[in-house]
């Protein structure tokens, strides 16, 4: 077979989308003839039409020195150079062609997208009329111009009149989808899908449909994308995390090491699968990559806690909260690490609190933490206990498994039926009336935490619930209850002597985390939690009115593999 013939195949194979069938017979003919421009080209679009613009780009240059008719080389090498973000250069190629074909609108509409992506929005609108000018029907400036004004009535005038094409479906989409109106995105998106098979296209409905929360659709056009440009590094990393298939991840790293996304991705995984070297590696390449941001920091300090290394932990802990002091759950898992960094090193602990509070004066995990350390139960924190559940809601029940939480199980032990009207106080996501609830028994909740209480919601086993701290709801109640459950929440309260008052007479049942011997009332543990003298307690429930008062060692969890001792009162009026 002639070089012309073999030419002839492997273009035609490319127009099929057989893109390595034809690669190999352009090699083929590339082996005889290694500087034929017109193969060189052809053998850069096959790579771009892959995703691999690096590739493209070597083929395009090196089509460029042999080339009689260098405008499309050009042109295939402006659009591979602007996807790999080299601008100055894409702009060059493009001022190339000008300078040959004055009149190409093409590169006018390219150039306007480029000073776009760079911020030069003035240049970008100069560019997209120049295009317009010379065509006044083609839509991609009329649209380009739209979309950068955020100007949806043009955009949608631009649908009507163009109805044949993908494009202005497509902007439609995305500004709707840049401005959280995910339905309406998702219905313009399928409009350009039926018109047009494009990775842009079925990348951007997958994306549309994580929004909306629906995944198997995400993860059906993700695939389809794929199929389109199969190595696309965006599709394999969110199918790699959708999928949580490992393959996809590791193939992202293999197309572009040096790209930081894939590799925090992978880290993620491995970090979800439980292989913690491995993923602080990878964590480790992301940062060395550029990736540096508060989630980053946070989650290689996470590996860190794990594995023991709480100094160093807490170093990168205090970087990705000085990046981002208003996340609370990198400032939860500071707090955590101080704890067992001062149950080995309270000194090192206490310096690093005081920095920490120093930096960060008004986050009550910083104030609270400092002011266990230094058992300092006069300083009160407002606002503590609500935020530290509010953030633990999602995990809480969870947590509790974790931890082997026992205080349920002591009550079923002692047969404690719980009937009649029962009020559950700080009843957090409801573990008590699931299970403690009987068919003779009416729950109401209250809890200060408001996540919570969605959560307790969700599980409809309440007849009312109620946002409020405590004490002031019970001030504020009128109604009688047979019961109240006050569980685990003592530990977050030192002054409770009002609260036994408003109690009484219902009868009540509550626990506390015992005190060390030493202590005759409450001390603050470095965990953050009060605890009690059971004495004291018992004395302030007489005081209260309580008659009969019936005290019950337990373990009340497991805490770092140690026991957690506590006592359950049952106080009868």
């Amino acid at each position: 077979m002639s070089f012309d013939l073999m030419f002839q195949k492997a273009n035609e194979l490319y127009l099929n989308g057989a893109y390595r069938q034809a690669e190999r017979i352009y090699r083929q003919i590339l082996a005889f003839a290694p500087e034929n421009a017109d193969v060189l080209n052809m053998l850069g679009l096959v790579a771009a039409a892959q995703n691999e613009h690096e590739e493209a780009v070597s083929c395009f240059y090196a089509a460029l020195k042999s080339a009689t008719n260098p405008l499309p080389v050009y042109f295939n090498l402006a659009v591979s150079l602007t996807y790999i973000s080299k601008f100055n250069e894409a702009i060059e190629a493009y001022e190339h062609i000008l300078k040959i074909a004055p009149n190409t609108k093409e590169a006018y509409n390219n150039l306007g997208g480029i000073y776009e992506k760079t911020g030069d929005i003035q240049k970008a609108k100069i560019s997209y009329q120049k295009a317009i000018e010379l065509d006044q029907n083609y839509i991609d400036p009329l649209v380009n111009i739209a979309f950068l004004e955020k100007d949806e009535s043009t955009l949608e005038a631009t649908a009507l009149k163009f109805s044949a094409s993908p494009v202005p479906f497509y902007y439609l989409a995305l500004m709707n989808y840049e401005t959280g109106d995910y339905k309406k995105a998702l219905s313009f998106i399928l409009k350009a899908d039926q018109l047009e098979e494009s990775y842009d296209i079925k990348n951007l409905t997958a994306q549309i449909y994580l929004k909306l929360s629906e995944n198997e659709n995400a993860i059906k056009y993700f695939h389809q994308a794929l199929i389109l440009a199969p190595k696309s590094l965006d599709a394999l990393i969110d199918l790699g995390t959708l999928e949580q298939n490992e393959s996809y991840l590791k193939k992202a790293i293999s197309i572009n090491f040096q790209n930081p996304q894939a590799h925090l991705a992978y880290a993620d995984f491995l970090s979800h699968e439980n292989r913690k070297a491995e993923a602080l590696e990878e964590y480790r390449q992301a940062l060395l990559l550029g990736a540096k941001n508060a989630a980053l920091c946070n989650n290689i300090a996470l590996i860190l806690k794990d594995m023991a290394d709480y100094k160093g932990a807490l170093d990168l802990f205090l970087n990705a909260f000085l990046e981002d002091p208003e996340n609370q759950n990198i400032a939860i898992n500071m707090a955590e690490t101080l704890v067992l960094l001062y149950n080995s090193e309270p000194d090192a602990a206490i310096k690093i609190a005081k920095l920490w509070e120093k930096n960060a004066p008004e986050n009550v995990f910083a104030k609270k933490t400092l002011a266990s350390f230094e058992n300092n139960t006069e300083k009160q924190v407002e606002g503590y206990t609500e935020q530290l559940f509010d953030n633990f809601a999602h995990i809480y029940d969870e947590r509790m498994k974790e931890i082997k939480y026992n205080v349920f199980n002591k009550i079923k032990e002692l047969e404690l039926h719980l009937e009649g009207n029962i009020l559950d106080l700080g009843c957090a996501t409801g573990l008590a009336p699931e299970n403690l609830k009987t068919q003779n028994s009416r729950w109401t909740g209250v809890d200060i935490s408001e996540n919570m209480l969605k959560s307790a919601k969700d599980k409809k086993l309440y007849e009312t619930l109620h946002q409020s701290d405590i004490e002031q709801f019970l001030k504020d109640n009128s109604k009688t209850y047979d019961n109240i459950l006050c569980l685990d929440v003592l530990e977050y309260i030192q002054h409770y002597e009002n609260i036994f008052k408003l109690c009484c007479p219902s009868r009540l049942i509550l626990t506390i985390e015992t005190a060390p011997k030493n202590i005759k009332t409450v001390t603050l543990s470095p965990q953050g939690r009060y605890q009690h003298n059971p004495k004291h307690i018992e004395e302030q429930l007489q005081k209260a009115g309580y008659k009969t008062i019936n005290t019950h060692k337990l373990v009340l969890r497991k805490e770092n593999g140690k026991d957690v001792e506590g006592v359950l009162f049952i106080a009868n009026a």
